[in-house]
């Protein structure tokens, strides 16, 4: 009796599945690496900005802390090495979107207008994003002196008594994604002079107003900053009983991608019938 059996598979044929099997099993995993690792790369350059944005915000509160000490010495040169993060661009920009301007005004009659650049650090989109417009004050305080991380809070105006506290020449804030002096960020620090205002004893007082303006000087590289306290220059103006011895001071400070910051939103008043106007040129360079 003859027996009819079914088709065998090969040995063959069994070998063939399993390697097929297995390529996709490896080629699978070599996706799935390369996506985590992917991923893991773009996280790592995200904290790596987010970081060197924290560093630079303390080398630059401590280069303020050093203006503030030496503004008043004429000649004085501050060099530093700049911290190479490897995720942002330095620069130094005084163009119609990126610098302060600071008026002082007699009710009715402009008296002094001046014109002020702005220190950056920013990194590229790339590698750290934040939405438009001011998102944390490192160095600044409200109208009265009392320090301030809210920009909300930040007035680029101070106003004391009869006296001006240290911490104050300067104000750093971080602003997320724009454009300034032809570069793109995705977030950026930002370094504005600040107004100091000292009022007098009433109107027959004396009251001052410091002004510090930063001011491009010669750059021959990018791996120092140079901050020369230029000169100091001082006028008056008396009122003799006129205008009821007060000034009216404004600040405004135009940060890039139409962002206009002007703190407070109205005119500071300088009391006194003597006022001293006192303009600090401070010098901005790279080494």
């Amino acid at each position: 009796m003859r027996c009819i059996t079914g088709p065998t598979k090969s040995r063959w044929m069994f070998g063939q599945s399993d390697i097929l099997s297995t390529v996709i099993l490896i080629a699978t995993i070599l996706i799935l690496s390369a996506v985590f690792l992917t991923f893991s790369m773009i996280q790592f350059s995200n904290e790596a900005a987010q970081s060197s944005i924290q560093y630079v915000a303390s080398f630059l509160t401590n280069v303020a802390d050093d203006i503030d000490a030496f503004m008043f010495t004429p000649g004085a040169v501050l060099t530093y090495k700049l911290p190479n993060t490897n995720y942002g661009i330095y620069n130094f920009v005084d163009s119609t979107n990126a610098q302060c301007n600071i008026t002082i005004m007699i009710p009715g009659e402009l008296k002094i207008t001046e014109t002020s650049g702005e220190l950056i650090y920013g990194v590229p989109p790339n590698y750290f994003s934040l939405p438009l417009g001011p998102q944390i004050v490192w160095r600044g305080s409200a109208l009265n002196g009392t320090p301030t991380s809210s920009p909300n809070d930040l007035s680029l105006i101070v106003s004391y008594g009869k006296n001006v506290l240290m911490g104050t020449s300067m104000a750093i804030l971080q602003l997320g994604y724009g454009e300034l002096g032809g570069n793109y960020y995705g977030t950026y620090l930002v370094m504005v002079p600040r107004v100091m205002v000292v009022n007098g004893t009433g109107a027959d007082g004396v009251g001052y107003v410091y002004i510090p303006l930063l001011t491009s000087i010669s750059s021959q590289g990018r791996s120092k900053l140079v901050i020369n306290i230029m000169n100091i220059s001082t006028q008056s103006i008396v009122f003799n009983g006129k205008s009821n011895g007060e000034l009216e001071v404004n600040e405004t400070c135009y940060l890039g991608n139409g962002i206009v910051l002007r703190k407070p939103t109205y005119p500071v008043t300088v009391v006194g019938n003597t006022v001293y106007i006192v303009i600090i040129q401070i010098g901005v360079g790279f080494g």
